[in-house]
C-alpha cells in the first residue's frame, strides 16, 4: 500500500511483474537459470519424457535441452552430464509458463 494525498493507494503490480519476468527469464538458458532460483512452483508432478516431448516448432526428443540453441552435452536424445548437469536443467520446467515451451512434457502442476 501506498499513501497518495493522505489517502491509503492499493499497489498491486507486483504480480504483473513477476509474470512478466518469469516470461521473459525462460527464453533463454541463462534467463532459465535465473528463472529456476527465483521463480520456481512447488507442486510440480510427472516424470522426464525426453521420448515424447518436442519444441513447440517441432524438434522432436530432449525439448528443453534444444530450447534456444541445442545444448552441446545432448548426444541424440540422452545427457552426457545427467549426473552433472545445471539447476536449470535439473528443474526444468521450474513453472507452469516453463510447460508452455515444449510439447507433452511429462511434468504439470495441479
Amino acid at each position: 500500500m501506498k499513501k497518495k494525498n493522505n489517502k491509503v493507494v492499493e499497489h498491486n503490480s507486483a504480480k504483473p511483474v513477476a509474470a512478466t519476468l518469469r516470461k521473459l527469464f525462460s527464453k533463454n538458458k541463462v534467463g532459465r537459470l535465473i528463472n529456476s532460483y527465483v521463480f520456481k512452483e512447488p507442486g510440480r508432478k510427472g516424470e522426464c519424457t525426453p521420448d515424447k516431448c518436442e519444441t513447440i516448432d517441432g524438434k522432436k526428443g530432449a525439448a528443453c535441452c534444444k530450447l534456444g540453441y541445442t545444448c552441446p552435452a545432448l548426444c541424440e536424445s540422452s545427457c552426457r552430464v545427467y549426473d552433472f548437469r545445471p539447476r536449470n536443467c535439473r528443474v526444468f520446467p521450474a513453472n507452469s509458463e516453463d510447460v508452455k515451451l515444449v510439447k507433452n512434457c511429462g511434468y504439470w502442476w495441479e
